[in-house]
């Protein structure tokens, strides 16, 4: 018989050392011929706000490798034995028949990520994605027509709702909201600052300078003026893990390996303050569900965007270095964005939404499918 796991729940914080940047699918070229795939190619390349919940688990899974010295050592693997018990045999991986959990062998699930505020009073909020039209104000709500059906809308103005942006430029904590991008005044009034890099592109593994390959990349910074920030997010661990004695050391997230110091600290069961909105379901965070499953709600403010991950099993991993060779790229999929808000008929529609986006059990257990 294997063990029994029992697992507590620790709320992690991520502070950056610096600025940080976060990749997706847009790269500077794609392929050895220089030839740019016009889709996801641009000279133009912007962080994501947000780490992705698969660079989350792969941090965690590391932190907890590289502090045990029986199976890790000089940036190797010693003991895959041992290593498979503390992290797992494999990274995420999408489980396309049933959805079941992956199993992360001490780590058991993530939530999402959000940001943690604090202010100079000492009080502490977490901001989450505001719904991408703005605020959710049903007080101003009218009747519109979608599809030759009569839908409750609420009321974009001006001011809420920016075509062009796409995304929200809010984060709420549910009492007041905050400029998710630069303003006129970004010192003053903006969560996120972006640091731009102007430069030619070097080669990672000789330095040397490669051929007419001028780039732009934009990172962030938080701004820490008037408030501080850093990113949060909960993990549910094994008990026979110390993970309160690994707070305070240094990770790397992201393909620039962006630093962050972490802060871990075990928490106590409560509440979840959750807002109730009649006949609808904003995303937390992005959301698998096929094309099928999210055209059951009856109307929906949303957008698509892409998810791909590194791949490694641990029978064919030594070294955890990105360059080493033993990762691959995941095919690529398409997630609902956070801030996405689906609307329904009654509360029998809404409940049988919520159970498909429930039954996605493995993006679930890493932080995705989480809504309001």
């Amino acid at each position: 018989m294997g063990r029994t796991y029992t697992m507590s729940k620790y709320q992690i914080t991520l502070t950056p050392v610096d600025k940080f940047f976060f990749g997706g699918d847009m790269t500077f070229q794609v392929g050895t011929d220089k030839k740019f795939n016009e889709q996801f190619s641009s000279y133009i390349i912007l962080s994501s706000m947000f780490p992705q919940q698969t660079s989350l688990l792969g941090m965690l899974r590391f932190l907890i490798l590289r502090n045990d010295k029986e199976a890790f050592k000089d940036g190797q693997i010693i003991d895959n034995t041992k290593a498979k018990t503390l992290i797992g045999e494999r990274s995420f991986i999408v489980n396309e028949n049933g959805h079941d959990k992956n199993k992360f062998g001490l780590i058991g699930s993530l939530t999402h990520v959000r940001i943690c505020r604090k202010d100079g009073e000492g009080n502490t909020s977490y901001l989450e994605h505001a719904p991408l039209f703005g605020e959710l104000d049903f007080a101003k709500a009218s009747v519109g027509t979608y599809n030759m059906k009569d839908v409750c809308i609420p009321a974009l103005t001006d001011k809420e709702y920016k075509a062009k942006e796409g995304l929200s430029s809010k984060l709420t904590d549910g009492k007041e909201s905050y400029d998710f991008k630069q303003g006129e005044d970004p010192q003053k009034e903006g969560v996120f600052i972006e640091d731009r890099r102007i430069g030619i592109d070097r080669n990672i593994k000789t330095g040397r300078v490669e051929d007419s390959a001028l780039f732009k990349q934009i990172s962030y910074r938080f701004n820490n003026k008037n408030a501080s920030y850093c990113f949060v997010f909960d993990a549910e661990v094994d008990d026979s893990l110390n993970l309160n004695g690994y707070s305070g050391q240094l990770v790397s997230i992201g393909g620039d390996n962006s630093q962050f110091v972490i802060g871990i600290k075990k928490k106590e069961e409560t509440e979840d303050n959750i807002v109730l909105i009649n006949n609808a379901i904003c995303l937390l965070s992005p959301t698998f569900l096929t094309r099928a499953e999210a055209q059951t709600a009856k109307f929906a403010i949303t957008r698509l965007m892409p998810f791909r991950f590194l791949k490694s099993e641990m029978d064919k991993v030594k070294s955890y270095h990105i360059l080493s060779g033993n990762l691959t790229r995941s095919d690529r999929y398409e997630l609902y964005a956070p801030g996405s808000v689906f609307y329904f008929e009654n509360n029998e529609q809404k409940e049988a939404f919520t159970n498909l986006i429930k039954a996605k059990k493995d993006f679930r257990q890493i932080g995705y499918n989480e809504y309001k």
